[in-house]
């Protein structure tokens, strides 16, 4: 079967990715939803309520990848983005789930900085060792990566290594700048190969990505920033393993991590 007739499923499980490009957001959620998330990057919190900790802190270098952990909790319009848009049936058309629920999110603004080296570059990773200790096989998690701008080959598109969720777990980094060294690193199973594809999505476009996938992104040379949300999402075969982490400490709340499809 060629990959122009592949379903979506059947894309997902063979890739380890599936790129939606068509915006799943409506015009009007999805410039409320890059509105909140500069906001929230500015330090304006529309709830009250600031963020969980992350990497990033109102007045750090606005050079740097701004990476903010669960900011929904700071401003409502995120959510309203996740519940009303298209994203959960099509989450469950490519995972086959019967129940989809946001878990976790990242808020991510990549800000342009060209002429400069590798300031915003994301390092090759797999997202599933970052949450083993709470989830842990994790079966059922995966993440939706959605565009709140256009995402072009210059913008540091998420890059996916096609196949590389059957490889087993690689010493990756998120944090660690050096692509170069973390590629050299990895042990690519024979018969496989190393393979990149960029995810170039219009503003309100999506892609899910494997919990095991290989992913990273480099810096943005263009001259806007790139913003979106990496939501982590869950279905039903998925249960934590700890639920005193702090990466579940709102499952329970829909106003944070709402149900977004169910059958």
């Amino acid at each position: 079967m060629s990959a122009a007739t592949r379903t979506p499923y059947e894309q997902f499980q063979a890739d380890g990715f599936y790129i939606h490009d068509q915006p799943v957001l409506e015009p009007e959620l999805l410039a409320h939803a890059a509105r909140a998330l500069a906001d929230v990057r500015n330090g304006h919190y529309a709830t009250g309520v600031s963020p969980v900790v992350s990497s990033w802190r109102p007045g750090d270098d606005p050079h740097r990848l701004a990476k903010i952990d669960m900011p929904q909790l700071a401003d409502q319009r995120l959510v309203e983005a996740l519940t009303r848009s298209g994203l959960g049936r099509l989450a469950a058309d490519v995972t086959g789930a019967n129940l989809v629920q946001v878990w976790q999110v990242q808020g991510l603004y990549k800000p342009p900085t060209p002429g400069r080296t590798n300031d915003t570059n994301i390092g090759w990773h797999q997202d599933h060792p970052y949450w083993q200790s709470t989830w842990g096989t994790g079966d059922g998690l995966f993440t939706a990566w959605l565009a709140l701008s256009d995402v072009t080959a210059a913008s540091g598109p998420v890059r996916f290594v096609p196949g590389s969720h059957r490889w087993g777990e690689v010493d990756g980094d998120f944090f660690n700048q050096d692509q170069e060294a973390i590629k050299a690193a990895v042990a690519v199973p024979s018969g496989d190969e190393w393979s990149e594809v960029a995810d170039v999505l219009p503003a309100g476009g999506v892609s899910f990505h494997h919990r095991w996938l290989v992913h990273g992104s480099h810096q943005n040379v263009s001259s806007s920033p790139r913003l979106s949300l990496a939501v982590h999402l869950r279905t039903e075969r998925s249960v934590p393993v700890d639920r005193a982490s702090a990466l579940v400490a709102h499952l329970d709340r829909e106003d944070v991590c709402p149900v977004i499809f169910r059958r």
